[in-house]
């Protein structure tokens, strides 16, 4: 599909789970895309040459210039970036908060009109968890440089090649017993990731919100997916 708008939207973290689908979707309804990211030719693998509707644009999310240039004339941006384990420099607190803080600062510096910011479900400054915590931190970082930013808490996204459901199938194939983690009561919010992408979409062109219900991972949530895709362990 060839643009049909001239609005140039930079998602960092183009590259992940998540975010390679938002810039499919962007570019499926007629946004320019750039795609920032440390491994350009890990853009290109994934969604072919650059052209009319994709750039590819290596960018350090650490560096305050190599944001700024990765910005320069967009009309928005999705920071898509996420980390779940921490290694040397890669911290919670480098990536959702710092990094966070300066693509927020450097959008507001460029004149973006819109800035996603992908965060996490139960953001919490509070929080014991250190992920959590980092997360409630980032956002009032992101809050503070550009007042405008709209924010998106997603829990546990399933879908092709997850993380959480083709692990939990693998399980239940494999195990005779299948460990209830936190006792059953542990509180999810299963979001399919292709529902990512149409709320990162919208949000761009006006703002909107919504919500799931929550569930549990017991018994009840487990069981009847064994039943139906009728999983036996091996």
């Amino acid at each position: 599909m060839v643009a049909t708008n001239d609005r140039t939207v930079t998602v960092f973290g183009g590259t992940g789970f998540l975010g390679r689908r938002i810039v499919r979707h962007l570019r499926s309804h007629g946004f320019r895309v750039r795609t920032a990211s440390r491994h350009p030719d890990r853009v290109h693998r994934l969604f072919g040459p650059d052209g009319p509707q994709l750039q590819s644009v290596g960018a350090n999310i650490h560096d305050e210039r190599s944001v700024a240039e990765a910005l320069a004339g967009t009309y928005g941006v999705v920071n898509a970036v996420s980390l779940y384990v921490e290694h040397g420099r890669e911290t919670f607190h480098s990536v959702h908060v710092e990094s966070a803080q300066r693509v927020a600062a450097q959008a507001l510096r460029a004149g973006v009109d819109r800035l996603i910011h992908i965060s996490g479900i139960g953001a919490d400054t509070a929080s014991q968890s250190r992920y959590i915590r980092k997360r409630g931190e980032g956002e009032l970082a992101v809050r503070a440089a550009f007042g405008d930013a709209l924010f998106v808490r997603p829990a546990v996204i399933f879908g092709p090649d997850d993380a959480f459901l083709t692990t939990i199938l693998k399980l239940l194939r494999q195990l005779p017993i299948y460990p209830m983690f936190g006792r059953g009561r542990t509180r999810l919010q299963p979001a399919y990731v292709l529902a990512g992408p149409c709320s990162e979409r919208r949000r761009l062109q006006r703002s909107s919100s919504s919500a799931a219900r929550a569930s549990t991972l017991t018994r009840s949530f487990l069981e009847p997916l064994r039943t139906k895709l009728d999983l036996r362990p091996d």
